[in-house]
């Protein structure tokens, strides 16, 4: 919790701890953060216990053997354990709960799906990813599948029909992105799921070697930054809103996302569109909202991004786009 009010200050931390239900436990790590998995009829499934350090990184403790193991458990395991070290009976329902051997059979914050149809949903890996990312990128609903291998058919048949955008995390040898990648193909009797490489495409080697996700690149901003799009460039976008590239017209879906490229770049900002036939437009903006780029600085946000911008036009007006084909 100390790490969500150094990032968003008490109102904001307060409205996610309401909205994703985040608990506390004491009795293994104090101050440790609880997960609920709650599905989209309100029932509890599992309770992911896991402690941070200041730096909002899962925090190591040392076992019997001396290695060095992550601070994360579950919240039966650990009364389970309680019960047993106080030599206590362990209750029926417990037993049964750890028979079924499948504790996390809902995807963390499913809750918020029932009643919001209109948003579009973002999956990340990590429960605390998503609670971050909900405040950078509010356009989406955020999800998490708890783990690289979670996302399963299971999981994901309470995402039928909605549009989906999965955002896995780096890896070292692109292991996570190509796992969910796969699974984007063997879900599609679901939805249509849209795998983003925007962090395939902006990771270093080093970032690689240390397994970042996108909570990593967000809080390198400040939050207040990411402004609605709305607001921002005065664009709502609807189905009459069409992006013209080398003669081919798509039709624009939804915003995926926008980002503040910061004074090294003129304050520019990018804006990510989904489109129909399962593409993506990066888009351009000024520091005033408006399409018109200067050279200067478009040579620095290719080279940096590694991103080709062409010449087009959204809805008749003369822009630079990157267009990329994510199916």
């Amino acid at each position: 919790m100390l790490y969500l009010l150094h990032l968003f200050g008490t109102d904001k931390t307060k409205e996610l701890i309401t909205t994703y239900h985040l608990g506390t436990s004491n009795s293994r790590w104090p101050g440790a953060t609880v997960f609920w998995f709650i599905d989209i009829n309100g029932n509890i499934r599992a309770g992911q216990v896991k402690l941070f350090d200041s730096a909002g990184h899962t925090a190591k403790h040392s076992n019997t053997n001396g290695e060095q193991k992550s601070c994360t458990s579950w919240v039966h395991t650990i009364f389970k354990y309680k019960q047993e070290m106080e030599k206590l009976p362990v209750p029926g329902w417990l037993i049964d709960y750890q028979k079924q051997g499948n504790y996390v059979s809902c995807l963390f914050g499913e809750h918020l799906l029932k009643g919001n149809q209109a948003k579009p949903v973002a999956i990340v890996e990590a429960p605390a990813t998503a609670i971050v990312a909900s405040v950078y990128l509010p356009q989406f609903i955020w999800l998490a599948a708890g783990s690289l291998s979670y996302l399963t058919v299971e999981r994901c048949k309470v995402l039928k029909g909605r549009p989906v955008y999965l955002f896995p995390d780096i890896s070292k040898d692109g292991k996570a992105y190509d796992l969910w990648s796969r699974k984007a193909k063997e879900l599609t009797h679901i939805t249509t799921f849209i795998v983003s490489d925007l962090l395939e495409q902006a990771a270093t080697k080093a970032e690689r070697l240390k397994g970042l996700d996108l909570r990593d690149y967000l809080t390198r901003f400040d939050f207040r930054l990411f402004q609605d799009i709305k607001k921002t460039f005065k664009i709502d976008p609807q189905p009459d809103y069409l992006l013209t590239l080398n003669d081919q017209v798509y039709t624009v879906t939804n915003l995926v996302c926008n980002t503040h490229l910061g004074e090294r770049f003129g304050n520019y900002t990018m804006i990510t569109l989904a489109l129909k036939k399962g593409y993506l437009g990066d888009i351009l903006f000024n520091g005033a909202g408006e399409l018109t780029i200067i050279d200067s600085y478009l040579t620095a946000i290719q080279d940096t991004f590694n991103k080709v911008f062409q010449s087009g036009k959204l809805n008749g007006i003369d822009c630079l786009v990157h267009l990329l084909n994510v199916r």
